[in-house]
């Protein structure tokens, strides 16, 4: 009898020691609930739950419930403090600190002429430098009323190292329009050239810089106001580029040519149809009176 009451008590110190334990615990636990955008969902949850999960592992938060659009963490006040912080990272910037090591986020002043450069036609510039760079580049939108003359900034995020890499190549592609590492085997070459003769490059309606850059297949960059090269600059493969200089050098020695007797400022004969032209080439556009 003695052996089955001691055995009792036993039994009820050890339930008792359980339960203070569980107590314990609940009390070193806490939860945090975040509302996320619809179309935030996948940016927080990443490929096949790939960026929840490395949240929970870095910050060691016992559960994140993603069901429906208000996800719930629960863990160590600490932890969760901590992925509540990445969670809201991710729904503000579309990227978290945590997933990087040596983190630095950084900004690049770039005048919003500039961003269809950086963007690339259907975003291919500005994906290949977030691939090779492995570094976040987030463009700021622009109103359309804005000035010509006002930067924005360009917002860099990533390894520290990678980051310092990304701005060399923003500044490159904003003053050259490319970078090797966004156009492989590309190069350039800068022309110095009246401004008076860029009616002659531009032809009317632009048919005339379309015919070089087609043919040729280079991009011709004529200087604006707020250009940080202030030359016109030919890109493109090595080849072709040298090849676009030798006809642009021939337009200019006829413009050249043409002008001795009469007005400057007469454009270039049109021998390749209507275009329409853009609002920046008529600024160098001859209007007759």
């Amino acid at each position: 009898l003695a052996s089955a009451k001691a055995a009792g008590a036993a039994a009820g110190a050890a339930a008792r020691a359980a339960l203070e334990e569980e107590q314990k615990k609940a009390a070193q636990t806490s939860s945090a609930q975040i509302k996320v955008p619809d179309d935030k969902i996948g940016v927080v949850i990443g490929p096949k739950g790939a960026t929840i999960k490395l949240i929970q592992e870095k910050t060691g938060v016992t559960r994140i419930d993603t069901s429906g659009d208000v996800f719930v963490v629960s863990g160590p006040p600490q932890a969760v403090a901590l992925a509540e912080h990445a969670i809201k990272e991710l729904i503000a910037k579309g990227y978290c600190s945590m997933a990087y090591d040596d983190f630095k986020e950084e900004f690049v002043a770039v005048y919003p002429t500039s961003f269809p450069d950086l963007i690339g036609k259907e975003g291919v510039t500005i994906k290949a430098m977030k691939k090779e760079l492995g570094v976040e580049v987030s463009i700021p939108p622009v109103p359309k009323s804005a000035k010509q003359d006002k930067k924005y900034k360009v917002t860099l995020a990533g390894k520290k190292e990678n980051v310092e890499r990304a701005k060399e190549v923003i500044t490159h592609i904003a003053t050259y329009g490319y970078h090797e590492v966004t156009h492989e085997g590309f190069s350039h070459e800068e022309m110095e050239v009246p401004s008076w003769c860029y009616s002659f490059l531009i032809g009317k309606a632009g048919s005339e810089l379309k015919h070089i850059q087609n043919n040729y297949r280079v991009k011709v960059n004529i200087p604006r106001e707020h250009s940080l090269c202030q030359n016109v600059v030919v890109v493109g493969a090595k080849h072709d580029v040298e090849r676009a200089k030798t006809y642009i050098e021939k337009i200019l020695w006829n413009a050249e040519n043409a002008s001795r007797g009469r007005d400057r400022q007469d454009g270039a004969t049109d021998d390749w149809g209507d275009e329409e032209e853009e609002d920046w080439m008529k600024q160098y556009m001859y209007k007759r009176k």
